[in-house]
């Protein structure tokens, strides 16, 4: 059993963290709406099929994971790159055709100066990569983490009268923010 809510001092409206967690997550199936067809001479109904997840604010509050980060667009900017980098890349290869004025230095220069473009994307590619790598490793020292975290977070008792999270022996009332910021600090990756 647990202690009493410190800030209202009742029991009757205080759930375990887990379990108000996961009675805030609802899920759904079933049949969208009919649709007419046209099909040859006649028409055909259909209907698609709905299912999801709906999350009340208060579970999603208490989410004791870390938040996602999002997709994998710079591994395409990578690739976008090295295709503009490898076309930049063909400028000197196409002047190479046509002697400049000036002998075998100015071939030289005019080389590096029609070059610098693709090295210059190429650089950039560079560094996107070395981002990704960065977010790759902090992915995986997350994922490391949330076994600690998730320790802490099924300590927590919530108020559902108060709107409050406490542990038992802390003795007082956090709020949902403050206590997801003490399970991401518990794993590591509190930001």
């Amino acid at each position: 059993m647990t202690e009493p809510c410190p800030s209202c001092g009742l029991l009757d409206q205080v759930q375990h963290v887990p379990a108000v967690y996961q009675g805030g997550h609802s899920f759904y199936r079933g049949q969208g709406p009919a649709v007419a067809v046209p099909a040859g001479d006649g028409v055909v109904y259909t209907s698609s099929q709905v299912s999801g997840i709906a999350v009340t604010a208060v579970a999603r509050s208490l989410d004791p994971y870390p938040r996602p980060r999002r997709g994998g667009g710079l591994l395409a900017a990578v690739v976008l790159l090295a295709m503009v980098g490898s076309c930049f890349l063909l400028l000197p290869f196409s002047a190479s055709d046509d002697p400049p004025p000036g002998g075998a230095a100015a071939k030289a220069l005019g080389f590096a100066v029609l070059s610098l473009p693709a090295f210059a994307v190429y650089v950039a590619a560079g560094v996107l990569v070395w981002l990704y790598v960065r977010r790759v490793r902090a992915h995986r020292r997350q994922q490391r983490g949330v076994p600690a975290a998730r320790q802490v977070w099924e300590q927590g008792w919530f108020c559902h009268r108060c709107g409050g999270v406490y542990f038992a022996d802390a003795g007082r009332l956090l709020t949902p923010a403050h206590f997801r910021h003490l399970v991401a600090r518990a794993g590591g990756y509190d930001r």
